[in-house]
């Protein structure tokens, strides 16, 4: 019966302390995926950061394998240089996303004449220029700090990185590995956006999904964050299509036939007020375990990757040295 009044909230339930917090640990991913979003894309489109971070990956793909050139370019005014990225086509790039080629052709144009893409016989390239401007190192300093932020988010969590190797690591990281992390971050997000693609068909549909699941949860104090289940209905905040808009920057048209899409495929759902995501219904038949559990392998993958190259070691003994300026829970009472 609809009376006018807002349903009874559900009362939060701490989450059973002996299992594994996938949840708690989906809704950090969440807010931090986006929160990377909006920091690489500054005023610009939603898809260029994905297609700049698209041509990255590939221009390093063999750079990244190497742990001793990832330490050796580790820090904020160490770039790779050019000679060690490797071109990659727009058809690639096109075929990453699942985008269309002639929208990747368009956006990637104005990348490379904003500066931020160079164009070459063999493909695209970000070149090292791009990398070392006031508005890129800013974007760094950003993401790198956001990253560490959610690393100790997952400590408190319990979510802790594997023992590093105990072979010395030469050079050793000398100071904030602004760059490594960057390039650990661009890996984790086109694992995040590969998985999405396959559930969802397109970059805009996935990047809508789980700002609709963000915007959904983000007024939840940290008590109920740690439900260990999908939210019910009564903790969740519907989102106007004009909201998500404004939160996207993108035209009211276009997220309205992106949310219809969702909605078709079960993973948006209309109710008073707004719309409510369905990030539990994310698995398609036939898919390699549900989200939660696909999101926790990615998570342990990213840990694996920043303990292996000597990230986690370096932002512990920070941590020691002076503390983490930032807390992910208000301190008790």
């Amino acid at each position: 019966m609809d009376d006018g009044q807002a349903p009874p909230a559900t009362a939060p339930k701490r989450a059973d302390p002996g299992a594994a917090p996938m949840w708690r640990i989906a809704r950090a991913s969440i807010e931090m995926i986006m929160d990377m979003i909006e920091i690489t894309r500054g005023a610009g489109s939603v898809l260029d950061p994905l297609i700049v971070s698209t041509v990255l990956e590939g221009n390093l793909a063999l750079f990244n394998q190497d742990p001793e050139l990832q330490r050796r370019y580790a820090e904020i005014d160490r770039p790779p240089p050019d000679e060690l990225r490797r071109p990659i086509s727009i058809a690639a790039v096109a075929g990453s996303l699942s985008l269309p080629y002639e929208t990747v052709r368009r956006r990637a144009g104005q990348l490379v004449r904003s500066g931020a893409l160079a164009a070459t016989p063999k493909g695209l390239t970000v070149p090292a220029a791009a990398l070392a401007t006031p508005a890129y190192l800013a974007a760094a300093v950003a993401r790198y700090e956001r990253l560490k932020r959610f690393y100790f988010e997952l400590k408190q969590a319990g979510v802790t990185a594997p023992a590093a190797s105990a072979e010395p690591q030469d050079p050793a990281l000398s100071g904030p590995p602004v760059r490594l992390v960057n390039r650990i971050i661009g890996e984790y997000m086109l694992r995040v956006n590969e998985q999405l693609l396959r559930r969802v068909g397109d970059a805009v549909s996935g990047i809508l999904v789980l700002e609709l699941g963000r915007a959904n949860a983000e007024h939840l104090d940290h008590e109920a964050r740690r439900i260990e289940a999908p939210l019910p209905d009564d903790l969740r905040r519907p989102v106007s299509i004009l909201a998500l808009a404004r939160r996207l920057r993108l035209p009211p048209e276009t997220v309205r036939r992106h949310v219809l899409r969702l909605e078709a495929e079960g993973l948006a759902r209309k109710v008073r007020g707004g719309w409510l995501a369905e990030i539990s219904a994310l698995p398609r038949g036939g898919a390699a375990g549900p989200p939660i559990a696909r999101n926790l392998a990615n998570v342990g993958r990213l840990l694996s990757r920043l303990a292996s190259l000597g990230v986690v070691a370096y932002w512990e003994a920070e941590a020691q040295a002076g503390g983490p300026a930032w807390t992910a829970e208000p301190p008790p009472g």
